[in-house]
């Protein structure tokens, strides 16, 4: 009998991944979603929400998105690590526009006539950014820039940011201040009061069909103080207590089984903790290595050869490495192959050919890489797989770089 059945339930009633079968209607989740669709049915053009990780931010978009599937165009943008032009370019994918050329000029043409189009049908346009504290500074212009698009009488498009508390202190800094003062609806989702915790658990275990398990009263305080009220803690304490009155025997659950529950949590935290510490380490290292070998190379070639042409590339933090940049002096292919060339300000790497997909680094302006292959996926987006000078290979989009058939020499 697995403790499911012990305890006469259909499912997991404290399962992290988010759910619209369980989203319980706090006052705080309550007046987060009315103010959301306020702001849309107003055409309000921004609308902000910002709150701690785990507090039911992306439960409310699913939501909303299952409130406003018939009644308006949504693009949803998961991964946010996303320059300008990728960023419309996932959003045009999204509502399945397609864009016969990819200059940025016809993609705001595009992209307009379907914002007239889909007006003219009377319904809304859109765009939700999960995780927009993510978002580079530039996108952030971006998105300013396309609230521009409206009628006389109205906008064309509603943008909604949600994101960490990190995000609205981004938007407060002073070169943001146009785009904060167009954030006519904001709103902070905060964690659950002791009343809700305890209305939280007793409202799952009902959705997951309620059999036998009853937590007492002090169990659900100690579940509370331990998780500050945020949801998914809350679920992770909750669940890991069912599972230690399982093992007890017991269908009723106590204050003894949560604390056993956060102890084991809270061990798991150190492990993960003393991985962290060993992992920063060996960061550290391969850093101090890096260096060291960078530093080998920029003192030989800057006193052994006068390279005419600087080449940056920038590492996104979360890499391990970062793009290394091609050796001056030396011819960077032979005949008959292929450069990159990029065009755009930062252009992101990618490990596939998905603008999904999270990028691992970024190449500025000018920065000169080797094609191993091209594609066209299904919309007619050209990509380009290309060889770093370590060897790796990664992802690049035919939309940030200009290819180059010669051969190319760096003296």
């Amino acid at each position: 009998m697995d403790y499911l059945e012990f305890f006469g339930l259909k499912e997991d009633p404290f399962k992290i991944t988010p759910d619209l079968a369980y989203f319980y209607p706090s006052k705080e989740h309550n007046e987060i979603l009315t103010s959301l669709q306020f702001a849309i049915e107003q055409k309000e053009g921004f609308f902000l929400a910002t709150g701690e990780p785990g507090t039911g931010k992306t439960t409310i978009l699913k939501v909303f998105i299952d409130e406003w599937k018939d009644k308006a165009e949504i693009a949803l943008i998961l991964t946010p690590r996303l320059n300008p032009e990728e960023f419309l370019l996932a959003v045009l994918e999204d509502f399945k526009v397609p864009v016969e050329q990819k200059n940025k000029n016809e993609i705001i043409k595009a992209f307009r006539d379907f914002l007239l189009g889909t007006s003219e049908k009377g319904k809304r346009v859109v765009i939700i950014v999960d995780e927009a504290q993510n978002l580079p500074d530039e996108t952030l212009e971006e998105l300013r820039l396309l609230s521009n698009l409206e009628t006389e009488k109205e906008k064309l498009l509603q943008i909604v940011l949600i994101g960490q508390p990190e995000l609205k202190n981004k938007l407060s800094s002073e070169h943001m201040r146009q785009l904060n003062q167009r954030m006519t609806v904001k709103a902070i989702l905060m964690p659950l009061s002791m009343s809700e915790t305890f209305d939280y658990i007793s409202y799952r275990l009902i959705k997951a069909g309620k059999g036998i398990p009853t937590f007492d009263e002090k169990a659900k305080r100690l579940i509370h103080k331990f998780s500050k009220g945020v949801p998914r803690l809350i679920n992770l304490v909750a669940s890991r207590s069912l599972m230690a009155a399982y093992i007890d025997g017991n269908k009723s659950i106590g204050k003894k089984h949560v604390r056993y529950a956060i102890e084991h949590l809270a061990e798991g935290a150190k492990g993960r903790a003393g991985f962290s510490n060993i992992l920063r380490y060996v960061l550290a290292a391969g850093l101090a290595i890096v260096v060291i070998v960078s530093g080998t190379i920029v003192y030989k070639y800057y006193f052994y050869s006068s390279p005419s042409t600087t080449l940056e590339v920038r590492a996104d933090p979360k890499a391990d490495k970062g793009v290394p940049v091609p050796e001056a002096g030396k011819e960077q292919k032979q005949e008959g192959e292929r450069l990159a060339i990029v065009v755009v300000s930062s252009a992101n790497l990618r490990p596939i050919p998905s603008l999904n997909s999270t990028p691992i680094s970024w190449a500025s302006k000018g920065v000169v890489l080797k094609v191993i292959e091209g594609l066209k996926n299904g919309r007619g987006m050209n990509w380009y797989r290309v060889r770093l000078s370590d060897s790796r290979e990664c992802w690049i989009s035919g939309e940030t770089v200009k290819i180059q058939e010669q051969a190319v020499q760096y003296k």
